[in-house]
């Protein structure tokens, strides 16, 4: 019999000061699920920002600010458990990856248990990255 190890997802970020050219760039694979899921690149202009957000699986809902920032994000391509987002960068230069399988380390949750109904991985960069300078 197989035995099948569950993956994590890692990101890798280089900041402007640290690339050769300014650059800001993001890296990142998504491997914790039984199959790949496929992804897409996008760009998210301030008018395309939800400003009323509820999460397909907690299905919390939360009212958006009304001055998002452009940004792109890797969001899956099949959207059954919603966007999942994961990663991207906004248009202040601020990068941020949020899928890294929190559920799995116990020194995470000891410090930001998972609440049902809560915010979770699949909602962060949505709610997070057009807001953040």
């Amino acid at each position: 019999m197989e035995k099948r190890v569950k993956g994590s997802c890692t990101t890798i970020l280089v900041g402007k000061k640290a690339s050769i050219d300014g650059s800001t760039i993001i890296s990142r694979n998504d491997d914790g699920h039984e199959a790949l899921d496929p992804e897409r690149f996008v760009v998210v202009n301030p008018a395309e920002q939800p400003r009323h957000y509820q999460s397909v699986i907690s299905q919390v809902k939360i009212d958006l600010p009304d001055d998002p920032l452009r940004y792109t994000s890797i969001p899956n391509s099949i959207l059954t458990n919603g966007i999942w987002p994961a990663a991207g960068i906004n248009s202040e230069n601020v990068a941020m990856s949020a899928t890294e399988t929190i559920t799995t380390n116990s020194r995470v949750l000891g410090a930001d248990p998972y609440v049902m109904g809560g915010i979770g991985e699949e909602d962060l960069v949505t709610l997070v990255l057009p807001y953040i300078h």
